[in-house]
């Protein structure tokens, strides 16, 4: 009960004055990777800090295609640049269409400042809709890094929505989390990925997390004729042959996951000893942190190896007891 109350009288009166006014201002830099998309990066040296801790990628990215649809929101403690972003490069008369990759936090947190600055349509599979209708309360962490959580209304995307003259398919690709969409633009090849990438080998993830599911989306997405990959985190891989190695790189370390976690099932006393055999603890800081890595340790565990092998263990369990 004390806690609720701090909440609401102390941190949520800071929230909205912080989204407003930044206790540490934030920049965006407009990037154009390839001619008809905007990359759109919103950080400081708070984020890019955290960030080389977390594995060295970007906090989070948004993209502009052709100034009429937007890739993601961002986190919702940039709201104050993206006001200024919209207005500035006009996008708050011509966009027409937003769609949210999936639910965290970071992809969606300006949905609402979109929402009120456009005329713009948003789009996301069912289950990020329903995340994003009625938004769950983060852990105290998520919300210091990256801000509130914000009420927002979302369609469900079509397989095939056409934008201002763009076709672009909406592909259900779960793994990193339930109902994490990838948008695919057959004419050109773009393929503009979300968090299915990354990073290669980046083994810390959230509870929500399914690695055999990850699998399979990847598997789907490699089949497909993509010339230029654009990833949420602020990669982007241009060249059919770099795509297709960029995403194979993922799904081997995936698999071998899934090979490892195979192997050592039968000897495994718990999730965490599974874990510990999984992942050998190679450098003094990996032991250190308990062999769970520093992103496990800064976040009490909320981001852990262990969510990744225990959505393959209990795939495994599942399949074995069910032929029983």
């Amino acid at each position: 009960m004390l806690t609720r109350w701090l909440i609401r009288y102390f941190w949520r009166p800071f929230e909205m004055q912080s989204r407003r006014t930044p206790f540490w201002p934030l920049r965006a830099t407009l990037e154009k990777p390839i001619p008809g998309v905007t990359c759109v990066r919103i950080d400081n040296g708070l984020t890019r800090s955290l960030s080389k801790i977390a594995g060295g990628y970007d906090y989070a990215v948004s993209y502009v295609i052709h100034g009429s649809v937007l890739i993601d929101t961002g986190y919702s403690w940039s709201a104050r640049e993206w006001r200024r972003i919209l207005s500035l490069e006009g996008w708050d008369r011509t966009l027409q269409a937003v769609i949210n990759t999936h639910y965290h936090e970071d992809h969606v947190g300006n949905n609402d400042v979109v929402a009120a600055m456009t005329s713009a349509r948003f789009f996301s599979s069912p289950i990020t809709a329903t995340e994003v209708r009625l938004p769950p309360s983060l852990p105290w962490y998520r919300r210091f890094l990256f801000g509130p959580n914000s009420f927002a209304f979302v369609e469900v995307a079509p397989q095939r929505l056409f934008v201002n003259g763009l076709e672009l398919h909406c592909l259900e690709t779960p793994g990193h989390c339930p109902g994490h969409l990838c948008i695919f633009m057959p004419a050109t090849g773009w393929l503009f990925s979300g968090d299915l990438f990354v990073a290669p080998d980046l083994d810390t993830q959230l509870p929500d997390v399914d690695g055999p599911a990850w699998i399979k989306s990847l598997e789907h997405m490699l089949t497909l004729p993509v010339t230029v990959l654009f990833d949420a985190h602020g990669t982007v891989i241009i060249g059919a042959e770099e795509v297709r190695d960029t995403l194979a790189s993922k799904l081997s370390f995936l698999r071998d996951v899934e090979r490892r976690v195979r192997e050592q099932l039968k000897s495994a006393t718990s999730i965490e000893d599974l874990s510990h055999r999984v992942f050998r603890s190679r450098t003094w800081g990996e032991r250190l942190a308990l062999g769970d890595g520093w992103l496990s340790a800064l976040t009490g565990a909320d981001f852990s190896r262990d969510h990744l092998v225990a959505s393959f263990a209990r795939c495994m369990l599942l399949a074995e007891y069910g032929e029983k």
